[in-house]
């Protein structure tokens, strides 16, 4: 439950940041993409953890963001 609370704060944040709303991002989002998205659709995806990591892609591209994979300091192997 957490984790699915930590994405939709963070998405929240990023439309924050770029003073975006939902209805107008998922307008553009589906005109972008050609998949059906509303406001009400992407709010429930985000809710119910439900969004697809293709979909925060597609989020974070839209709205100039990078995706950024990096290792962690003290990381151990599971398999030690």
């Amino acid at each position: 439950m957490q984790d699915i609370k930590k994405i939709k704060e963070r998405i929240k944040t990023l439309f924050l940041w770029r003073d975006v709303t939902f209805t107008s991002f998922a307008d553009y989002m589906t005109k972008k993409t050609g998949k059906n998205y509303s406001q009400s659709s992407l709010s429930h995806k985000l809710a119910r953890g439900t969004i697809s990591f293709s979909e925060v892609i597609d989020i974070a591209d839209i709205l100039g963001y990078d995706i950024v994979f990096r290792p962690r300091k003290g990381w151990k192997s599971w398999e030690n």
